[in-house]
């Protein structure tokens, strides 16, 4: 009975003991991320002890934190605002926790504000921070100085908020959500002056629509039904979107966006997504950091946690230098991929990517081809960046075929070969006769000299693998190394303006000289003020019709056949199709930008310029045709990269 007694006295003690000691408070999240399981952990530890000691005001900040991180539910917080509302009505902490149970309402919103004004200064400086921002107060420097002197957030925290904000054009709009994500950036613009031009919208904030408006009115964009309709509401501004964003916020528009950095950029018309990402992550970012260990910083820093979103950027650059046989970069972007894997306990993962990513190119067999020919039909568009003076032709596709058929590369052969099944009768008959279907024989009378179509935007990407390893193995070329490929929307929009003194890859970001009034002397035109739709801009009254000052149409659209020409031809002169440099060329020599074939970009399913069917408004230098497959519309034009000269 003695040791019985006992044996319940040392239990009585423990669990009084327990009951007294005050458990670990629950960090930041600008601070330390921790797991699900840690705040469980955490959460029984304070619920016991509040049970215990219901007058410990704090202790419910501590326990409401530890159950919203660990997941709990509505019901399970609001049973912890209740009691906390119980134990000391109407205190600042009662208000702090309702408002951060029921969010960014007029009521919520309410609440905080007295919580604020109840509590020290130095308290709750997160949600000062946000408030001040809610109010689009110039207050927010104030408390964002506070955070920084604080040391809530640690150097790695603000070395990848740092990096995220350089990810932003000029000017640029970037979508956040989680506070431990947002504030960091507030603190490098308010306290540091680091890129105060990019604009932030928290998506937290933003559920309360008058914040929204205010917002809005403040960055000069025009609202939308949702935020993620922003870009199509306001086309001439640039979105980001956080990449620590959860993916069912983005899920909507996920197809349009493209990882430039640690944020992801909406498709537009200046988007050029490695050419983006080589600028931020080799010229931008700070990447140093990632090799350094600071001193004091835990595991489970946010900067540390955060930086397994650097794995998608640095993969997608690695994969670019691969294609490009660039090894040495591929190498350098490879060993911090492995450095972020290993840290992380990602290092499966990481491995997968790279496998999926790696790429092995075909070794294709060499084949005689006239390189002097084909050096010649290319024509400088700017820098390194050259493109065809003509469209694919069918006696070029073909003999790509024959070539893939001759050499047994089989599997090739069945990606890239024209497929007719969907035709039938006299279409079936026509497009047979157009493709040749391998015939080698090019007699005068034949399709040879007309636009290649019907193939598929693979096909299109494997003749460009195809011929640049050609050219690269060819005796006498004019440059050592080069990739061919299709380009991009700013690209292919440039090349077909034909300006050969273009300043921006952005269209609207140009000044042309052009002839133009009753003298025609040149003067100089923003195209961010006026309108050019086709190349022959140069006689500045032209730039928006299809036909010249004698009703002849200067390209292959879609049109009536009657007599406009002098030359009593019908339309534009042809029903389909027409031979590739029928038409004049632009200024820089390219022909057929406008109309015939619509050509593909580099983003799968888009093709510009339109087509033989489509209307001139839909054929423009500007126009997009979105196909789905092989299509009688579309074809491509090579561009070519130089890589050494």
């Amino acid at each position: 009975m003695k040791n019985l007694k006992i044996s319940y006295l040392l239990v009585f003690l423990s669990i009084t003991t327990f009951a007294k000691v005050r458990p670990e408070p629950i960090p930041s999240k600008l601070t330390e991320l921790k797991s699900k399981g840690w705040y469980n952990e955490r959460f029984t530890l304070w619920k016991k002890f509040m049970n215990d000691n219901p007058t410990d005001k704090n202790g419910w900040i501590e326990l409401f934190k530890s159950a919203k991180y660990s997941g709990a539910s509505d019901e399970e917080l609001q049973i912890i605002s209740t009691d906390v509302n119980k134990y000391h009505p109407e205190s600042a902490e009662a208000e702090y926790v309702k408002a951060s149970l029921i969010g960014w309402t007029d009521e919520g919103v309410s609440s905080l504000e007295n919580a604020l004004i109840k509590s020290n200064t130095d308290d709750f400086l997160e949600a000062r921070v946000l408030l001040a921002e809610f109010k689009l107060s110039d207050d927010r420097e104030i408390y964002s100085d506070k955070v920084f002197e604080s040391g809530l957030v640690h150097s790695s925290t603000l070395n990848y908020a740092y990096n995220v904000l350089m990810s932003v054009v000029d000017n640029g709009i970037l979508i956040t959500e989680a506070t431990h994500t947002t504030i960091p950036l507030w603190v490098l613009q308010d306290v540091m002056s680091v890129r105060e031009d990019v604009e932030i919208i928290n998506l937290e904030l933003a559920e309360n629509s008058s914040y929204l408006s205010r917002k809005f009115e403040d960055l000069g964009i025009k609202s939308s039904e949702t935020i993620f309709d922003l870009p199509e509401s306001n086309p001439d501004s640039d979105f980001f979107y956080a990449l620590t964003l959860p993916r069912k916020h983005i899920s909507a528009i996920d197809s349009r966006l493209y990882v430039v950095g640690l944020a992801s950029q909406y498709e537009s018309d200046r988007l050029d997504q490695y050419g983006s990402l080589k600028e931020n992550l080799e010229n931008r970012f700070l990447l140093d950091y990632l090799t350094i260990d600071f001193n004091g910083e835990p595991n489970s820093s946010t900067g540390k946690v955060l930086e397994a979103n650097y794995l998608v950027p640095l993969v997608l650059l690695k994969e670019y230098y691969d294609e490009y046989q660039q090894f040495e970069k591929s190498d350098f972007f490879k060993d911090r991929l492995l450095l972020i894997a290993d840290r992380n306990q990602l290092k499966s993962q990481v491995d997968i990517l790279l496998a999926k990513g790696s790429k092995n190119p075909t070794d294709f067999k060499k084949v005689e081809i006239d390189i002097k020919t084909l050096d010649r039909k290319l024509q400088k568009v700017k820098g390194n960046i050259y493109a065809s003076h003509v469209e694919l032709t069918n006696k070029e596709f073909e003999f790509f075929l024959k070539y893939l058929k001759d050499n047994e590369y089989d599997d090739i052969f069945e990606k890239v070969n024209i497929d007719l099944s969907k035709y039938e009768g006299f279409s079936y008959n026509f497009h047979k006769s157009y493709h040749f279907m391998g015939r080698p024989d090019m007699k005068k009378g034949n399709y040879g000299d007309y636009p290649t179509m019907d193939i598929t935007y693979e096909a299109a990407k494997i003749y460009c693998e195809w011929l640049t390893a050609q050219y690269n193995a060819q005796e006498g070329r004019e440059f050592e190394k080069v990739k061919f490929r299709l380009p991009s929307k700013n690209e292919w929009t440039m090349a077909a303006l034909g300006y050969t003194e273009f300043q921006s890859w952005n269209l609207s970001e140009n000044t042309v000289t052009a002839y133009y009034g009753e003298k025609n002397k040149k003067q100089n035109f923003s195209l961010n003020e006026h309108k050019v739709s086709y190349p022959w801009y140069g006689e500045w009254e032209f730039r928006n019709t299809v036909m010249n000052n004698k009703g002849c149409y200067l390209a292959n659209v879609k049109v009536s056949d009657e007599k406009t020409c002098p030359a009593e031809i019908n339309g534009d002169g042809f029903e389909i199709t027409s031979p590739v440099g029928t038409y004049f060329s632009n200024g820089m020599g390219l022909y057929d930008v406008i109309g015939n074939v619509a050509e593909m970009t580099d983003i799968n399913g888009i093709a510009m310029g339109g087509s033989w069917n489509h209307l001139p408004e839909e054929s423009t230098i500007t126009s997009e045709v979105s196909y789905s497959g092989p299509d009688t519309t579309v074809g491509f034009r090579l561009f070519m990269e130089v890589i050494e000269e």
